[in-house]
Parts: structure tokens; sequence; C-alpha cells
């Protein structure tokens, strides 16, 4: 957590100050308690921050950065974007810190291989990592502001919807060590192509970083990862695996269900290798992963095992996703939604999974607009949904898999209650 004094802060913005006071903390939301943090005046399309000012002053605020003139008795320092003041004074705390940080991006699995790598970074020296969906042009500064003196790494995530927005959060950051997990089809619309997609992911590679490639993209690095790499898996069976890093081999047992989780692991293995940490260690960390939920999430509740991937979805996680439901036994069924952001080949995209769907399951559900399209037994209410399930599809395995606008994480709870 940041500590400094607004004359520090008036430095490292280059302005001026009305008053010196000790700061704690930053904060960009009014609405919290701050406990004499500085409170950040942001900007958006749909908010500004400069109308909750009083609110801030009530719950504590010990200073202010604003970008136009507000009535209040705090310190205030004047900035021309607060937006810009945020990240300079991420990028000065971070160089204070100083820990080795790792820059994870990727099309899917971002979140578990930062969970992994955090498990196990942790084994070694306290370690930060991005909490939530914290990966982008705000969260990953505010990330770095919760760096504490004991930290020793930082695992960042960085998620992007266009070019440009890695190769932003990088410089802030500045990786020691960075990593594509994989670069597919989630978000292709949004980039305008799987060229920019790729281009757009590979922003995060630098010549001042170790750079950790899949064997499966088209990227160049130092230490690579998959069928062919110096970080491979073999032995495979379902969630076990051998790891295998140059000549040393060691078994795994992972919670995570998957055999994409399994390249997540190699992911997470490549980037604490590059750091210097033994094979046993890398074992232990992987071994302590959990899943989040609505992350390949199992469940088994009301005679039923819920296989609950509600968070999010796109074309090459639905497939990873209806895989892993080959591996249960009995009835299976999928309860599919919306897939978001893939532009002109959205009807495309969900007419190729629900054909997959039919052909791996025994009922195939869906919900959702654009969710028609896969061909499935289609559901307007959520409540209807979860009824017919629970009265016809009893001792059933259910996937649930959707984007996050979907919502289908209530359907989730409806099954659980």
């Amino acid at each position: 957590m940041l500590k400094t004094t607004t004359k520090t802060l008036a430095q490292i913005l280059k302005t001026d100050y009305s008053a010196d006071v000790a700061v704690a903390g930053v904060c960009t939301d009014s609405r919290k308690p701050m406990d004499g943090a500085l409170f950040l005046a942001l900007v958006g399309d749909n908010f500004d921050a400069h109308d909750y000012i009083n609110e801030a002053e009530k719950n504590g605020a010990a200073a202010l950065v604003v970008s136009k003139k507000v009535a209040s008795k705090l310190p205030t320092l004047l900035v021309q974007n607060t937006q810009n003041a945020l990240v300079e004074i991420s990028k000065y705390h971070l160089q204070n810190i100083n820990p080795k940080v790792v820059a994870i991006t990727g099309s899917n699995g971002k979140t578990t291989t930062k969970n992994m790598l955090k498990n196990i970074l942790n084994l070694k020296a306290p370690t930060l990592a991005t909490r939530g969906n914290l990966n982008n042009h705000l969260g990953v500064p505010l990330t770095l502001l919760e760096l504490q003196k004991k930290h020793r790494f930082a695992v960042i995530e960085m998620g992007a919807n266009h070019l440009g927005e890695i190769a932003y959060l990088r410089a802030i950051a500045v990786p020691a060590v960075a990593v594509v997990v994989n670069a597919m089809d989630a978000h292709i619309g949004e980039f305008g192509g799987f060229a920019n997609l790729i281009k757009a992911k590979g922003e995060i590679y630098a010549p001042n970083s170790i750079n950790i490639v899949n064997t499966i993209t088209e990227f160049e690095g130092d230490i690579s990862f998959g069928s062919g790499g110096d970080i491979f898996a073999s032995n495979v069976d379902n969630n076990k695996f051998t790891l295998n890093i140059g000549a040393e081999k060691i078994k795994v047992t992972l919670q995570l269900l998957g055999r994409h989780n399994i390249d997540n692991a190699l992911a997470a293995s490549a980037c604490a290798y590059a750091l210097g940490v033994d094979i046993r260690t890398i074992s232990q960390g992987l071994q302590n992963t959990s899943a989040e939920p609505g992350r390949l999430n199992l469940v088994r509740k009301n005679n039923l095992t819920i296989i609950d991937d509600s968070y999010n979805a796109s074309p090459s996680s639905m497939q990873a996703a209806i895989a892993t439901l080959q591996n249960f036994q009995g009835e299976k069924i999928a309860v599919l939604g919306d897939m978001a952001e893939l532009g002109a080949d959205s009807k495309k995209f969900h007419q190729q999974i629900g054909k997959l769907a039919q052909n791996a399951t025994d009922k195939l559900y869906t919900y959702g607009e654009l969710a028609q399209h896969y061909g499935g037994i289609h559901f307007d209410d959520l409540a209807q949904l979860s009824a017919q399930i629970l009265s016809k599809n009893q001792g059933s395995t259910i996937l649930i898999k959707g984007s996050r606008m979907a919502k289908l994480d209530e359907l989730a709870r409806l099954l659980q209650k």
C-alpha cells in the first residue's frame, strides 16, 4: 500500500499542493472507507468522481487528486488528467517496492494461470496478484498500488479488447517475465479480426523481459511450453500428468477440471522456472490451486453434478468445457448461453458450437438471444430451465457455460437451492 505525502506526490505529478499531509493508500471509489487515503477523482464516459468529493471527505480521505477545481478543505493536487496521475503514482510505488513482476495475457486461462503462479511463488516469498478482473487500464495501476514492502513478486493479469492496450499496461508494470497463455478467438470481434488479436497479445513481449511462449502460437521467445517445448506434460490422465522441465520430471495431480488446465499449469510452471523456482515447489503450488467460482467449478447437490463454467465463454473455451464434460459418467447435459464479442461471424461460431454440443451430449439446453443459434431446446426463463433440470434430469452431469452477459451464474445458484 502506498504511504507517502502530498509533497512527494506533487513532485511525482509535477504540480502544486496546498498542504503537506501524509496519505496511506489510494482510493477511486468515494463510497468506501478511506482512513487517510488519497482520493483520486477519475472521469469516465458515464461518471465523474469530482461530483462525489464531499462523500470522499466524509469517508476519511486525507487529500485529493483532481482535474478540475473543487470546493474542499482537503489538501488538493490539481492535474490535467487523473487517469494519467493514477498511472504515474503506481509506477512510483512499483519502483519503490521493486518486486519481480510477471505479466500474463491470453485469450483464455489468464486468471487460472495467474492463480497457479501466485500459489507457486507464495511458497518462495510473499506475492501480490491481480484480484478479480482488475486487469485493465485502471485495474493494473490499482493492483500495483496494493504492493507492500514484503512483496517480492507481483503477478499481473492484463486483459485487452483493442490494439495498444497491452502495450500500455506493459509500460506501467515493466515485467521481468511475460507470457501469452494462448491466442484464440475470445473477443475476436472487438479486435477486428484474428491478425489484430495476435498482434495485440504479442504487445506483452519486449527485449527487456524473459518471454514465455506457447508452442501452439507463432510467437518466439526465451522459454517455450507445450508439446515440443522446454516445459511439457507427459502421461496425461484427466487431471494427472508428469511435469517435464529439462531433464527433471515430477508427477502432478491438479484440483482443476479440464485438459486445458494442464496447459495453464505449463504456462505457470514456465514463468516460475524463469524466476528460478525448483520443480518440487512448482508442483506443490500447482496442486494447491483450486477452482474459482464460475470457472469449471464442480458442485454436487440435489442429485446433480454441476460443472459451473458460467464466468465467460468463447468458441475455444466452449470446446474445452464440452471436452471436460465427456470425462463424466451417466447422462450429460450442456446448458449454453450467448458468446459475446464475436463480431460478424457470431452466428457461425454459435452454430459450430451447437453442432459440437449436440453430438457430444445427451441433451442441449440454451438460454439467450444468440444462444438460439446453437439449435438446442431453448428457454427464455432461467427459473423454468432450472425447474426442467431438477424435475427431468436427476442424476445427470450439467455443464453451465456462457458469457457473463448471459448471467448463467444465476442458473447455477437456482440448481443448488
